[in-house]
């Protein structure tokens, strides 16, 4: 495969963090990382999520030495992901891929019937996952060793379709993105014991990433007009992170190996590296 050896673009100090800029992506919609490589999904040259018109693709980047290449190709519209067992997991519109950290190769396919927009990921366990089909206002459960899913939950629509999922100890966190951009989704805390849920904020935007750093929890919205911008969500109450005007940023990753915060902007084809020295 080709390498690219990629440019990074030191910005200024904005308040207490340090970011540094990469623009070599085609609108980068989700990333994850483990101890030696980054992985960035990208939807493709033209911000398109939903088309099945095969741009679509995964970029690993190296930690050691920041060489850039091409993980996976010939997808549609790649977004969430999650590594489990030395194995990348994506959803891509209405299908969950596996590919092999080692060799790049697929190792997993499976078709959600009816899904429209398949979104994040999380894990309940390593043969267990939750998937956001933001379309639907559905969230799947997939059994990896069977290769069957189930619903697991409908969100109202009021509350947005699912979009990011993060789970906590014995919640599930879902930030909701509202399909038609009219109104807006809202924070839920879902209790994985009963499937109680928790209104975390009266606030209805269009949310798309959650994390957890430390004892924080950090949530990505679009804001409006390409004027988005970080969360921390705190005693039920939203606070933004002092940072300039982001453009579409998505499913975020906090690397704790490297203390650093990895924003996706999908409208600025870049991927932003925060570090974080205090919130």
């Amino acid at each position: 495969m080709r390498k690219i050896i990629f440019s990074m673009v030191a910005l200024s100090f904005v308040s207490a963090y340090e970011i540094k800029e990469i623009n070599t992506f085609a609108s980068p919609e989700s990333v994850v990382a483990n101890d030696d490589y980054i992985f960035v999904s990208n939807v493709g040259a033209k911000l398109e999520p939903l088309n099945k018109d095969n741009d679509g693709y995964i970029n690993i980047i190296s930690k050691k030495n920041d060489k850039l290449e091409v993980f996976a190709k010939d997808l549609n519209a790649p977004k969430g992901m999650k590594i489990i067992d030395d194995v990348l997991y994506v959803v891509d519109i209405d299908t969950i891929y596996g590919f092999d950290i080692n060799t790049y190769k697929e190792v997993f396919k499976l078709v959600i019937k009816d899904a429209v927009f398949l979104n994040a990921i999380e894990s309940l366990d390593a043969n267990t996952l939750l998937v956001s089909d933001t379309g639907t206002y559905k969230i799947h459960k997939v059994d990896l060793n069977g290769g069957k899913y189930s619903d697991y939950l409908n969100i109202d629509k009021e509350n947005g379709g699912p979009n990011g999922l993060l789970i906590d100890e014995n919640y599930l966190y879902v930030v909701g993105y509202d399909p038609s951009e009219k109104d807006g989704g809202a924070i839920l805390k879902i209790n994985l014991s009963d499937k109680s849920i928790e209104k975390l904020s009266d606030n209805l935007e269009q949310f798309d990433g959650i994390v957890k750093v430390n004892q924080d929890i950090l949530i990505t919205s679009w804001g409006k007009e390409l004027k988005g911008y970080i969360y921390k969500l705190s005693n039920n109450k939203l606070e933004k992170l002092n940072l300039r005007d982001l453009k579409g940023p998505a499913d975020m990753f906090y690397d704790n190996s490297t203390k650093t915060l990895l924003v996706p902007e999908m409208a600025n084809n870049s991927l932003l590296k925060i570090k974080l020295n205090s919130l």
